[in-house]
This record gives structure tokens, C-alpha cells and sequence, in this order.
């Protein structure tokens, strides 16, 4: 699949040099990871952003941007098209930006804590309870706009990993490890693993 279609974004995957798909003749076995790891500009991190938001917030096709979250008396605007990826070493920044009846349009990032080229971390994360802000938004809605920054990720990744190709049963590539370096977001993309139950 060279051309990925969501809503009415697309995302042109031939015209990245970075991305390493693997040849014909390598076939990966359950949890082998893909012979290199993928190295994703800042920037064309930045366009796979836009395009997966919609998914994580479920946006439907030919509708707005925006989707409003409601917890009790609260609610909160998200802008979806203004969500921001920034990468550091071991560090990748997801910024929302946000506004409720008490607030003009803000941005609030979160960090997230992950790997480094060195330091591969897998897919665990970290990032802080308590978010940069204005209080009345993020005393109410730091657990949403986390799980939204922490998503948005695995799904960036997860779309990127799915491009290298494809596992011995067909399925597409996964993300094994995400990472961060200046300017660049790191995936390692494998092969799922088989789980088998006994019952």
C-alpha cells in the first residue's frame, strides 16, 4: 500500500526516502523485528498527525475538525487539526490544542517518555498527571488530553510500521519500540507476536 487514504487526507508514502520496506524475499516469523528501524522526520511526522487524529477521536468523514468532550457540567473543545509532534532525545511532544467557556484556544503538550537510539524503551511510556495549562482545563481534563496524546501516537506509529510491510501470515508490521531523537520520531517495526491459549 504506497498511498494511505482517511477522510479526505492523503498521505503519499513513495515520496519518503526514509521509509525502508522489506524486500520480497524476507518473510518475518512471529515477534522478528524488521531489519532496520525507521527514522521519521519531524516534519512528515507532523503531516501522519493530521491524518490519524480524526481516527483517534472518531471523527467522521465531511464533518469539522473539532470534537467536543463532555465530563459532568464540563466540556472541552479539541482542535484536531492543530495537534503538534515535536521530538527531543527520548522525548516526543504531542500538543492539543483546547478551549472551554473559561479559555481562549490554548496549547497543552505532553511529554511523553519513551525511548532513545541507544536506549530502546519498547512501547512503554511515561508522561506527568499533572500538564501544563490553564488550571480550570487541566485540573478537569489532563487524563483525556494524555490518553488523546498517548493514542495519537501509537497511531502514527502504527500506521508507519503497518507501510514496511507484511508478517509470514500476511498481517501488517506493528510497532515494536517507539523512540525519539532531535527531529525525528524512532519506530521499530515487527512482526506480531502468536498467542496461544489453553483452555
Amino acid at each position: 500500500m504506497a498511498r494511505l487514504f482517511v477522510e479526505s487526507v492523503v498521505v503519499d508514502f513513495e515520496r519518503f526516502d526514509w521509509l525502508d520496506r522489506l524486500d520480497d524475499d524476507i518473510i518475518l516469523g512471529a515477534g522478528e523485528r524488521a531489519p532496520k528501524s525507521i527514522e521519521v522526520p519531524i516534519k512528515d511526522a507532523q503531516e501522519i498527525v493530521h491524518l490519524v487524529t480524526r481516527l483517534v477521536l472518531d471523527l467522521p468523514r465531511n464533518t469539522t475538525p473539532q470534537v467536543v468532550w463532555s465530563l459532568g457540567d464540563s466540556e472541552l473543545l479539541v482542535h484536531s487539526d492543530k495537534t503538534k509532534i515535536a521530538c527531543s532525545s527520548g522525548v516526543v511532544t504531542i500538543t492539543a490544542q483546547v478551549e472551554c467557556d473559561q479559555c481562549e484556544p490554548v496549547q497543552i503538550p505532553v511529554p511523553l517518555g519513551v525511548g532513545t537510539r541507544k536506549a530502546p524503551g519498547g512501547l512503554v511510556m511515561t508522561t506527568f498527571t499533572d500538564l501544563e495549562g490553564p488550571r480550570e482545563i487541566v485540573e478537569v481534563w489532563s487524563d483525556a488530553i494524555n490518553a488523546f496524546a498517548w493514542e495519537t501516537l501509537i497511531e502514527v506509529a502504527r500506521v508507519i510500521a503497518a507501510q514496511v510491510g507484511k508478517d509470514s501470515r500476511g498481517r501488517a508490521l506493528v510497532p515494536g519500540s517507539i523512540g525519539a531523537a532531535p527531529g525525528k520520531l524512532l519506530i521499530q517495526p515487527v512482526a506480531r507476536h502468536t498467542l496461544k491459549v489453553n483452555i
